[in-house]
């Protein structure tokens, strides 16, 4: 099971800007001087109407979506143990548990979490949620193996019941198998609202990653995954879906659990969870969409009551009606004509947003860097194993060729930044040295490329495959980068592929080549254009991603120290996997430091735009809660406390 070769996170709103400061925390009254010049109320109050253009959910399993759209759903369906506190993505509340502890395991010497849970938590169906259920949802996730798998498994593994020699991600194969063999037949066949005495003894044997200490308490062991460490962020990566509860009941009426990369039918296109809303009508094809209903049953209205600070334990206040709409353009008419309260890009261009700022029953909101950073900072791949990107010079030259600005201004607007990677703008330890981003400097670039095997125009005649994604202004980026590498003599042929079919090209296909160096969607692309989105805001969620030999955007895009340093492969993914475990802020700063400037002296990876991010709603929309790490449009991590004038 690979850690990382994984999908990434659609992106909810990309368009995006920099701005210092952290996420906004506020319930917004609107009693605005704008809401006395705009002629134009909202068409519907309760349901809240949203828009959400051009992408739809993936799944809507906790333990399979791996999109921002899936992500969006799930969380007003389903809930963890914690949850990201409000508009803060580095403090976290309970949702599911109403507190926990932290201490260190003298016999693991690695760090035990034990969660004690709000007693009386249900389903919505009224089957009861305890520490047995969290149990099986946990294990559930590992033993399904979709893409957020890793997120789980970088910390915590199966079970084989057996406290002296417990299972890890370091154990042998045959055994695993064996383990997983027998933990998917419990699963199937234990009654997790009732168990028996032998279930909950196996439930609460020590030294398993998830070990029952009563009906409402369960202990979280850390050190059984890939990391073997006591992980610094945790708690957000708890905060993801595949964390979340599901009812045994309802996944046993619908084909139970079955190991390996099988999604559950049922389950991707229903839901049922301890949250506050209710799902009906929901249909994944353009022009579709859901509706989401206040639980009026909600188990946490007690809770609440008790915990009123806490966002994310309150009851819901207005249905929500979700609208997939296949053109942007409908979108934008339905916020400027109050047909909906708010809306979610896949991309929303500079014209768009001049466009938008300009009404006056929208409120446009500049939103802070990291808001953009979490949604999708961009590069440029030159796969290191093709002639001619096996060339550093080559590779150098190109950096220099780009005429960075250019972009950021024709094809953007403006609304853009230039990075430097691994780790994205405003991530704990991004650019520790404070690197200068590559400069355009064509002088330089000609220089390089006469000190390569393409000098001399060596390499003109033949024409390298750009791929891009069919998105925005992304062709326009094609073309200018495409006069901008004629300058040094090369010759590339921009080619629109979909965000699915790039996801393709980041694998290794059943002949153990990549699809990226096959002619599927009109490859081989040894160059093109990647990104990547946060699955929780921590630097090595990035590093493991695009530093790590096997990361989805490193091994069949770039091939970074796969190829350009093969001598020292082990040992640079040890540092990344190393810096993931590390709590030292000296040492982490000093492993980040050195991973940035390895990358930045491959230049395999062409650190190009970090987009500005903006968050649409009408000045009727009260009671948005802003997150960078939210799902639901836009960045709102629950619709629970939102209502419409």
């Amino acid at each position: 099971m690979d850690p990382k070769v994984r999908n990434i996170i659609v992106v909810a709103v990309v368009v995006v800007i920099v701005v210092a400061g952290l996420g906004l925390y506020y319930v917004r009254a609107h009693a605005s001087s704008s809401a006395t010049t705009c002629g134009t109320p909202l068409k519907e109050t309760n349901p809240i109407e949203i828009d959400q253009a051009e992408t739809i959910p993936d799944n809507i399993d906790p333990a399979a979506t791996f999109s921002t759209p899936g992500w969006a759903l799930v969380q007003q369906v389903y809930q963890g143990l914690v949850q990201y506190n409000g508009s803060s993505y580095t403090s976290f509340v309970g949702v599911l548990a109403k507190n926990w502890t932290s201490a260190n395991n003298p016999l693991t010497n690695f760090t035990e979490y034990t969660f004690n849970l709000w007693p009386g938590a249900t389903f919505s169906n009224g089957d009861p949620y305890n520490a047995y259920v969290q149990w099986y949802s946990f294990y559930r996730s590992l033993l399904l193996e979709q893409g957020p798998q890793f997120i789980l498994e970088q910390n915590f593994f199966s079970t084989n019941f057996n406290s002296s020699s417990p299972l890890s991600y370091g154990s042998n194969l045959s055994a695993v198998q064996a383990a997983n063999t027998t933990l998917v037949n419990d699963l199937n066949t234990w009654n997790f609202g009732n168990p028996t005495g032998p279930e909950v003894a196996a439930m609460e044997t020590a030294n398993q990653s998830f070990q029952v200490l009563s009906p409402t308490s369960i202990q979280l062991n850390l050190g059984f995954g890939y990391l073997e460490s006591n992980y610094t962020y945790l708690l957000a990566s708890l905060s993801a879906p595949n964390s979340y509860a599901v009812d045994p009941v309802v996944v046993d009426a619908h084909g139970g659990v079955v190991e390996g990369d099988i999604t559950n039918d049922w389950l991707a296109t229903n839901a049922l969870g301890t949250g506050q809303y209710t799902l009906s009508g929901y249909n994944d094809v353009s022009g579709g969409g859901y509706t989401l209903t206040p639980w009026a049953g909600y188990w946490g209205k007690s809770a609440a009551a008790t915990e009123p600070w806490n966002a994310m334990l309150q009851p819901a206040n207005s249905t929500i009606q979700i609208s997939f709409q296949e053109e942007p353009d409908v979108t934008i008419s339905d916020l400027k004509t109050g047909a909906v309260a708010t809306a979610s890009f896949a991309y929303l261009g500079p014209s768009s947003i001049q466009e938008l700022q300009g009404n006056p029953c929208l409120n446009v909101q500049v939103l802070p860097t990291v808001y953009g950073s979490t949604s999708g900072s961009w590069w440029i791949y030159l796969n290191q194993s093709v002639y001619p990107f096996n060339n550093l010079s080559v590779r150098e030259a190109i950096a220099h060729a780009i005429n960075y600005q250019q972009i950021i201004q024709e094809a953007f607007g403006g609304y853009g930044s230039q990075w430097v990677g691994p780790v994205p703008p405003s991530y704990p330890y991004y650019n520790p040295d404070n690197l200068t981003p590559y400069q355009y400097n064509l002088t330089l670039a000609q220089q390089e490329i006469a000190n390569s095997p393409c000098a001399d125009g060596k390499c003109s005649g033949d024409t390298i495959k750009y791929e891009y994604i069919d998105l925005g202004d992304w062709a326009s980026v094609g073309t200018l980068l495409e006069n901008d590498l004629s300058q040094i003599g090369l010759s590339i042929l921009p080619s629109e592929i979909e965000l699915t079919q790039l996801y393709s090209l980041q694998t290794v296909n059943t002949d153990g080549v990549c699809t990226s160096a096959t002619s599927s969607y009109g490859g081989p692309y040894y160059m093109g254009q990647e990104f990547y989105t946060s699955d929780y805001i921590s630097p090595d969620d990035w590093t493991q991603n695009d530093f790590v030999s096997s990361g989805s955007a490193n091994e069949c895009m770039a091939g970074f120290n796969s190829v350009a340093l093969p001598s020292y492969n082990a040992t640079l993914d040890q540092l990344a996997y190393s810096a993931a475990a590390t709590t030292d802020p000296t040492v982490l700063k000093a492993d980040y430091a050195q991973m940035t400037s390895v990358m930045y002296n491959s230049y395999s990876e062409i650190w190009l735009i970090v987009p500005y991010s903006v968050s649409v709603q009408s000045i009727y929309l009260h009671g948005f809660i802003q997150n960078p790490m939210a799902s639901a449009e836009p960045y709102a991590l629950l619709f629970n406390t939102q209502w419409a004038s």
